[in-house]
């Protein structure tokens, strides 16, 4: 049944309600479909409309799904509509896409009706011979969305629309096996009408197994001979050919599909020089010297495209229907069977060669085969047998590698062995050229000539990937060719390690000691911290690879150097759990060879990552035997950086912060005696943290400015923004909201800059509290939601915790109270899991105050109770009385009216001392309710008026707001 029209759109009609006007065929019915798709993630930001997401949005299979939108089937007249509403149209559009369905369910019943009507081209010539020699189009050819698109665009050119100038060229190139000839085919048949003069097809033999190129005048020959010419009437040179060739397609409307092109030469004398010709080339070469080309790179398929594909080539001719498919299948193994498909498309690397062969796999080998015996097969348990599983015994990719392995020269064809030595799949000119042993300028330019092949795929600006399956194909040349295939990955192994431990050391936000091992004969500059940041960012995936491959085959020392030189951009980026793992098995290798000089800096290492994953005590472990071997060594730069460890876990577990002040102190007079500044500015903001909550802010703040004072002297930005975001917290602290807010903005902008998730969600976490503090409660929870979604991106339960109480506090002043007792009470959890003593009094805190309001009186003062002792025994003075406040309002409340007044005046005086405005004031407000409540109107409008001076002074709208509303009853 058809639904009704919906009312609402995403976005501007016009455009579609047109193109859906002209629609004739499926295939311009799944294009507006696949418009409406990339419309609505525009309109809405949402790229999750993935086949997947719309077949568990409608409740219809993936299968039917895919072919809605690739042309391969019509839409029933509900499920169409079902879509079209999804996707947002207005009730115009509604009615011209409704009319196109209908149009073209109609043109093809017609069809089916009179299957050999004929209607001959209106644009062929009189006595001319009219080709029609495209090969039948695959009916698996799946997605290529974008190319068809932009190949599509060609057909305004060719009409002369936006005439060029001359032929108009597409140039499709990419890897073996990566769907070349099936697209360019796919496109042609659907632009045969627009080429009513004919349609030529030549396979080229560029990269041919069984036979040689051809020749531009056999290809010519050819050519002709399908335009109507005798062998007689056939010039016998290459240049009078072309020549014929060209005035036999003068003023013609002829589609040419060159296939398999090996070269520009080769395809240069085959253009038509008519403007109403379109020519497709295809090739494994990149072709750049076909000026006017439209050059169409391919890569492999989307994932959800590579899935269509698989299960299309498994099931194909035999496909079950919709509905069968639907009743023989639960919604419980609908999402496991789905993950099998995907795991073997992934295994396939997406690469839509591999997908049919192992599809046919699936198709033809009955019960022997499923997808659990697929995955087994293709899953490379020995690097010589990685393509083995590949083969239909028809169809191969090691013969399609093959194919562009022996076109390459002899020292491409070296450079090509030594990348299957890459332990990851990106690689730079300076890689290149440790494993050639060579310049990375003449290293680069062997790069770009494979990319010209097609072997490599560019990234960004100088860094290729390979295609795994082709990695897989070069490691397996490597093994059986190169007899220097060891010296050449030590190279490797050797530039990743010092260039990392270099960069790190740039960027280190503790003591880092100097880089060990060698130095690469060439290396990037990594001496600038932004510089060592990006290097280290674009190089991360291989840094990972290169310590998996040292650890697994046993080469300890490589495996060392790759975990410090991971160490920080793990501390920055994570996953932390990855940082456990890495550094774990550094110091297990050190021990092992009884080396204690690398045993301490892994330990220092691990001693971050267990402090981040909230591991306090394994933390302080790890610090606490660095330092033993330290002190052992007599390396004292090693010293300091245990201390800085030590009284990190320190200042987050003990109640009294002396400790974390001593073990602090100890690091920042060690880099002093060394002379060492950047790392005194780290000791420094560690001081200044400590104080911070020790409730000496004057040494806190004097502490954070000469830190930022050195950090820009050194230009160190990370050191800047962390400087600058404590003293945003002094400000806070102070009362001083814009002075705050400025700092702590600015230390965002850098974190963001830099790329620094964590000190971006600490920074947004203060953003969060002095917009909640001013009343700006939406901009609060919106910043405190992005600290928490980055805290557990990083894996830190710390943050975690602390972003929960944040947003506790700001869903409590919305109103939202079981929210809100829902999220301190998880960041109570957490911080008892991590020993956070702290983070659970805020937790009690924040439980305190919501069940004040919910007049859950008892439960609040138990709550109040627990987080004061915690505060009390731990010196946090400022903290404890903030607590009193609320324990006062929560006696008020209860009608113990006296204790409440006292408990208020022992919290301002506290206040006061501390210089704390914005909590005096509320302590102020309270003392005047109270006087109110005992009938001493003056004087408890007195101590109202108090408080309201501080709110307005500190830009507290809300707080303002409510207590002048009070003072107008």
């Amino acid at each position: 049944m058809a639904i009704d029209p919906p009312r609402q759109a995403a976005g501007p009609s016009d455009d579609l309600a047109a193109a859906a006007a002209k629609a004739r065929s499926l295939d311009d019915l799944a294009e507006l479909l696949r418009a409406l798709r990339r419309r609505h993630a525009r309109a809405h930001r949402d790229s999750s409309l993935t086949y997947q997401e719309l077949a568990k949005r409608t409740g219809w299979s993936q299968t039917a799904i895919a072919e809605y939108f690739t042309a391969r089937t019509l839409p029933p007249t509900d499920r169409f509509d079902a879509l079209v509403e999804l996707l947002g149209v207005t009730p115009a559009e509604w009615r011209a896409l409704a009319e196109a369905r209908d149009r073209v369910e109609e043109i093809q019943r017609r069809a089916k009706a009179r299957p050999f009507a004929d209607s001959p081209p209106t644009g062929v010539r009189p006595g001319r011979t009219v080709p029609r020699q495209l090969p039948a189009s695959t009916s698996l050819f799946t997605g290529r969305e974008e190319e068809l698109g932009r190949l599509f665009e060609l057909i305004e050119l060719a009409a002369g629309k936006q005439s060029p100038g001359t032929v108009v060229i597409s140039a499709i190139d990419g890897m073996g096996g990566v769907g070349k000839t099936a697209l360019a085919l796919h496109a042609a048949h659907r632009l045969v009408e627009r080429f009513p003069d004919g349609q030529l097809f030549l396979d080229l033999y560029g990269f041919a197994e069984d036979a040689a190129p051809r020749e531009p005048g056999d290809a010519l020959a050819v050519l002709l001979a399908s335009l109507g010419l005798t062998a007689g009437q056939i010039p016998s040179d290459v240049d009078s050919r072309a020549a014929v060739y060209r005035e036999r397609l003068a003023g013609t409307r002829t589609l040419v599909l060159l296939d398999n092109a090996a070269d520009e030469a080769q395809v240069l004398p085959l253009l038509p020089a008519a403007t109403g010709c379109l020519v497709l080339v295809t090739s494994r070469r990149r072709l750049k010297a076909l000026d006017d080309a439209l050059p169409i790179p391919l890569d492999v398929l989307p994932l959800e495209e590579a899935v269509a594909l698989l299960r299309r080539a498994a099931r194909w001719p035999s496909e079950r229907s919709e509905q069968a498919e639907q009743s023989e299948r639960s919604k419980q193994s609908e999402q496991p069977e789905q993950a099998g498909w995907e795991h073997v498309a992934e295994l396939c690397g997406r690469l839509p060669l591999a997908l049919v062969i192992v599809g046919a796999l699936l198709r033809t080998g009955g019960k022997a085969w499923d997808l659990a015996r697929l995955i087994e097969r293709l899953t490379p348990g020995r690097e010589e047998d990685a393509l083995a599983g590949y083969t239909d015994e028809v169809r191969s990719l090691r013969s399609a590698f093959n194919l562009s392995y022996k076109h390459l020269s002899p020292d491409e064809q070296v450079l090509f062995r030594h990348l299957g030595l890459l332990p990851g799949p990106v690689v730079d000119g300076y890689a290149a050229a440790a494993l050639l042993e060579t310049d990375p300028a003449t290293a680069d330019l062997s790069l770009q000539r494979l990319a010209d092949h097609s072997l490599l795929t560019g990234v960004s600006p100088g860094r290729y990937r390979l295609h795994d399956l082709v990695h897989a194909y070069a490691g397996t040349l490597a093994t059986s060719l190169d007899s220097e295939r060891d010296t050449a990955r030590t190279r490797l192994l050797q530039y990743y390690s010092h260039t990392a431990q270099t960069a790190s050391a740039s960027i280190a936000r503790h003591p880092r000691l100097t880089p060990t091992g060698p130095a690469p004969a060439f290396a990037p500059d990594v001496l600038e911290p932004e510089a060592a940041r990006r290097w280290l960012r674009a190089e991360h995936g291989n840094l990972d690879a290169a310590f998996a491959f040292a650890l697994a085959h046993g080469l300890d020392r490589h495996a060392i150097d790759l975990a410090t030189g991971l160490a920080e951009i793990l501390l920055a980026d994570g996953p932390w759990s990855r940082s456990l793992e890495i550094h774990h098995a550094a110091a297990e290798i050190a021990e092992r060879l009884a080396r204690p000089a690398d045993l301490a800096a892994a330990l220092v290492d691990l001693g971050h990552a267990r402090y981040l994953a909230g591991d306090y005590s394994g933390a302080f472990d790890a610090h606490s035997r660095a330092l033993e071997l330290q002190h052992a060594l007599g390396n004292r730069r090693g010293q300091a950086a245990a201390l800085h460890g030590i009284g990190r876990v320190q200042y987050m577990t003990e109640d009294d912060p002396a400790g974390a002040v001593a073990s602090y102190s100890r690091a920042l007079e060690t880099h002093r005696l060394l002379a060492d500044r950047r790392n005194q500015a780290i000791a420094l903001t560690d001081l200044a943290r400590v104080w911070y909550f020790a409730g000496d802010s004057p040494a806190s703040e004097a502490a954070y400015v000469d830190a930022l004072e050195i950090f820009r002297a050194f230009g160190d930005r990370l050191g800047e923004a962390t400087a600058l975001h404590g003293l945003g917290r002094i400000h806070q602290l102070a009362g001083a909201y814009p002075e705050a807010l400025d700092a702590h903005v600015l230390a965002l902008d850098i974190f963001r800059a830099l790329s620094d998730r964590l000190g971006e969600a600490a920074a947004l976490t203060d953003v969060g509290d002095v917009r909640r503090a001013t009343g700006d409660r939406l901009g609060a929870i919106e910043a405190h939601t992005r600290a928490l979604e980055l805290f557990r991106g990083l894996g830190n339960r710390h943050g975690e915790a602390a972003a929960l109480n944040y947003v506790g506090d700001v869903l409590r002043a919305n109103g939202d109270f079981a929210e809100a007792l829902d999220a301190h009470a998880r960041a109570l959890e957490i911080n008892q899991d991590l020993g956070n003593r702290g983070g659970q009094a805020a937790a009690w805190f924040g439980l305190g105050r919501v069940r004040q309001v919910t007049g859950d009186h008892p439960g609040a003062l138990d709550a109040h109770t627990q987080a004061m002792e915690i505060f009390r025994a731990s010196g946090a003075r400022g903290d404890e009385a903030l607590v009193l406040n609320s324990y006062a309002a929560t006696l008020a409340a209860s009608g113990h009216r006296p204790r409440a007044l006292e408990l208020y005046r022992q919290a301002l005086a506290v206040h006061r001392e501390l210089g704390k405005p914005d909590d005096e004031a509320i302590s102020l407000e309270g003392i005047g309710e109270h006087y109110l409540a005992v009938g001493d109107r003056a004087e408890g409008l007195d101590y109202l008026r108090q408080a309201l001076e501080i709110y307005r002074r500190l830009g507290m709208r809300a707080d303002a707001d409510r207590v002048q509303d009070r003072l107008d009853d």
